[in-house]
């Protein structure tokens, strides 16, 4: 993919939305802990011993769908067809039956974000989706703020992404590979 002056834009506008969104790590939990004091403790003293059993059965009755149910969950609502979605995010067939076999199964923060690319899904949709897999879209990661910047402004083209991933020295979404040409 060469640089023509419509891919220049979209870099300058990268460049941009990145310098504007970066931050640093930054605030930690320790702190946080630092700052009000030790807050992991009770006010009210020690629970009664029945109170485990009901903070457990409220806690599983409260439980949300998995990763893999979600997924399943969203295809569906979205009206596509799970080899489409897959296909489209760029992982395989075998892969994709993994996830959708095993409910606990958990894959890459970049599979999980391709996934969420192939939906079409909006920042909310895809911060929900990614939790259920264990990850987070943080500020802190420029990988994170490109795939940001792109779902932000509807941009669903995985190819485009994991170009300005690979272009800024980021693992892509999926084993994506340059052109010839490019290399």
């Amino acid at each position: 993919m060469r640089a023509c002056n419509g891919q220049k834009k979209l870099m300058r506008e990268l460049d941009l939305y990145i310098k504007q969104n970066y931050r640093s790590e930054g605030f930690k939990l320790k702190d946080f802990f630092d700052a009000i004091g030790d807050g992991r403790t009770f006010a009210t003293g020690t629970p009664g011993t029945g109170s485990a059993k009901w903070a457990l059965s409220f806690l599983l009755d409260k439980m949300e769908l998995t990763f893999a149910e979600k997924l399943l969950e969203l295809i569906e609502e979205k009206g596509r067809k799970p080899a489409e979605i897959y296909t489209k995010a760029g992982i395989s067939r075998f892969s994709f039956s993994k996830i959708k076999t095993d409910k606990d199964y958990h894959p890459t923060k970049e599979t999980a974000l391709a996934l969420a690319v192939a939906l079409h899904l909006d920042l909310d949709e895809t911060a929900d989706l990614i939790k259920r897999a264990g990850y987070t879209l943080s500020h802190s990661s420029e990988s994170d703020l490109i795939v940001e910047f792109f779902i932000e402004r509807g941009m669903y083209s995985i190819d485009e992404i994991n170009y300005q991933l690979d272009f800024r020295g980021h693992k892509t979404l999926t084993n994506w590979r340059k052109s010839k040409d490019e290399q």
